[in-house]
């Protein structure tokens, strides 16, 4: 009502006597002010919850989305580094139970898709757990990686995994190397950031013979400071090493008997060297010496036939 018609009405009804006059009060402006007070405070509530969110959210920017998946739909990599020794000891036999217990891998593997399956980067126990137990696995999900990608990230995670042996390590490594992922064992060592020298160690470690490392109880007991000497030893004499090694094979040695057998035989049974163009084969009673005639042309095998009668005649 305006103010004027509410003046007109309070005169009108002063004519008629004051204990009629109407009294007019505007209505007190607290329940809307309330009202707003309260939808302004919820929007500040609102924002601050938004704000956080945000703060969370940008914590997890580039995070890759992680969800149970078939652990059938998984397939090793062609660069995977666990070796079936490891899906057998006490350490993977705990890791199971844990699993099974807890109705699955609380920490996650990691794949990458490849149509419509993953290849796995890293987890293999696990993976082959919630294989073993025929449950799902907890996987985060790589929709793209490129090989080398994958090789360093599985290089890297595993290192800091303790149950790594330095055999699987060393076959990791030769796979890289193997399948032209570098171009060759110095530069794996530059990506990795490790030196030449251990390089040289897990190289000679995976080249050793089959028949020198199914010599022990396991590949992953092969110290890699042994490997240089095996090998030394199996390229002096790579028969009598040979026969050593069918000898200790399955007799439940520790691995260094194992390995202080191959490397001590008796010197007399290191009889075949390879000098050259020249091998060498010695036994008890004779030596014998096989020579590349085209390596070493007529004038000087005259002149080593003038050698030797000279030797023999010598006092």
């Amino acid at each position: 009502m305006s103010k004027q018609r509410e003046e007109a009405a309070r005169l009108a009804a002063a004519a008629l006597g004051t204990d009629v006059l109407p009294t007019f009060s505007r209505r007190a402006p607290r329940v809307a002010m309330n009202t707003v007070s309260d939808f302004t405070g919820e929007l500040e509530r609102a924002e601050r919850d938004l704000s956080a969110a945000k703060t969370r959210l940008a914590e997890y920017e580039g995070a890759l989305p992680t969800r149970k998946i078939d652990a059938k739909l998984v397939r090793l990599s062609r660069f995977a580094n666990r070796i079936e020794d490891s899906f057998r000891d006490a350490d993977f036999a705990a890791l199971k139970a844990e699993i099974a217990n807890a109705g699955g891998n609380i920490q996650p593997i990691k794949v990458r898709r490849s149509g419509d399956v993953y290849e796995l980067v890293w987890g293999h126990r696990r993976h082959r757990a919630c294989l073993e137990l025929d449950i799902p696995v907890l996987a985060t999900i790589s929709e793209s990686m490129s090989d080398r990608e994958l090789f360093e990230e599985m290089s890297r995670e595993n290192e800091q995994r303790k149950n790594l042996s330095a055999y699987e390590m060393a076959m990791h490594y030769r796979r890289a190397v193997d399948l032209k992922l570098y171009k060759n064992w110095s530069e794996v060592a530059a990506v990795l950031g490790k030196t030449r020298g251990l390089l040289s160690r897990y190289s000679a470690l995976a080249d050793l013979p089959k028949v020198v490392v199914e010599a022990f109880p396991s590949p992953n007991d092969i110290q890699p400071k042994w490997a240089a000497t095996l090998r030394k030893v199996f390229d002096v004499d790579a028969e009598a090493v040979s026969q050593a090694a069918q000898r200790v094979k399955g007799r439940s040695l520790t691995a260094r008997s194992v390995f202080e057998t191959l490397v001590n035989l008796p010197v007399k049974q290191f009889t075949r060297v390879n000098i050259g163009a020249c091998h060498w084969t010695e036994g008890d009673d004779s030596v014998r010496v096989d020579i590349d005639r085209r390596a070493f042309g007529d004038d000087k095998l005259q002149a080593l036939r003038a050698f030797l009668e000279e030797l023999e005649n010598a006092e």
